[in-house]
């Protein structure tokens, strides 16, 4: 059976793609689901919360896997949680994105890469950067889902619409049929009316998550302590938001 593939992704920074990817995949862990968090910023935020990212090598990181699919295997690394792996991110990361766009192979090095392993996962968790250029894409054609956070202090109905055309423009170019999920807005305040406003308009575009993430001190403090914000603060408000958004996507899957 082919692993759920999701992708996080949106062309705007510190909307809480990361915190989000490695919420949902410790959580989809803590309940026994073997899941795969593949870090492919090359800004490394996912990866230090799972490993000392001071021992992580171009040998043994996603780097490797766009160059190599037949890599991947070297990639993989546990963590502390029994069904969460993760393939972690590297700074040179970056360099990656002129030499994949020399060729039509260069879509594909990611989706080659995951065949390989395919069979091993329940969930295969993508944390994109903040653009659309080849790193984004390479997980926007291996997913069947893509979730984009969004914060309402950096709304961009443009931005989103890129995304949303990104999408399509890929399902068509190369066949494909990967799905908005949903738009999760985070760092919510529900007492401001720019918040309610931006919800309005946003729900014209694409789906929206009816769980929202507030903004909370919790989500800083858990990446600092390296841990999850379940484990971190598990009776904090953020912590059973996330819970909710969970049930939220296993819903949304289950109805597609």
């Amino acid at each position: 059976m082919e692993p759920i593939t999701i992708s996080f992704a949106n062309q705007k920074g510190g909307v809480g793609k990361t915190t989000t990817s490695v919420q949902i995949s410790s959580l989809l862990a803590k309940n026994q689901n073997k899941t795969l968090l593949i870090d492919i910023d090359p800004q490394m935020n996912a990866s230090s919360v799972f490993l000392e990212t001071k021992d992580i090598r171009i040998q043994n990181s996603i780097y490797e896997v766009l160059k190599n699919p037949f890599s991947i295997t070297s990639a993989l690394h546990k963590t502390k949680f029994e069904f969460l792996d993760i393939i972690p991110s590297i700074l040179s990361l970056s360099e990656l994105d002129l030499l994949l766009a020399g060729n039509l192979e260069g879509f594909f090095k990611l989706q080659d890469a995951l065949q390989i392993i395919s069979q091993s996962y329940d969930f295969i968790l993508i944390d994109c950067p903040p653009n659309l250029g080849m790193l984004t894409l390479n997980a926007l054609i291996c997913s069947q889902y893509v979730i984009i956070p969004l914060q309402t202090a950096k709304f961009s109905l443009d931005g989103i619409k890129i995304m949303l055309d990104s999408i399509e423009t890929l399902n068509k170019k190369f066949r494909l049929k990967i799905q908005v999920l949903g738009s999760l807005l985070t760092m919510y305040d529900e007492r401001t009316t720019l918040s309610k406003s931006i919800t309005e308009e946003m729900s014209s575009y694409v789906p929206l998550f009816k769980t929202y993430i507030s903004r909370s001190i919790i989500v800083e403090e858990s990446h600092l302590m390296k841990q999850p914000i379940w484990e971190y603060a598990p009776k904090s408000k953020v912590a059973l938001q996330y819970e909710n958004l969970l049930k939220e996507i296993l819903d949304a899957i289950k109805k597609r």
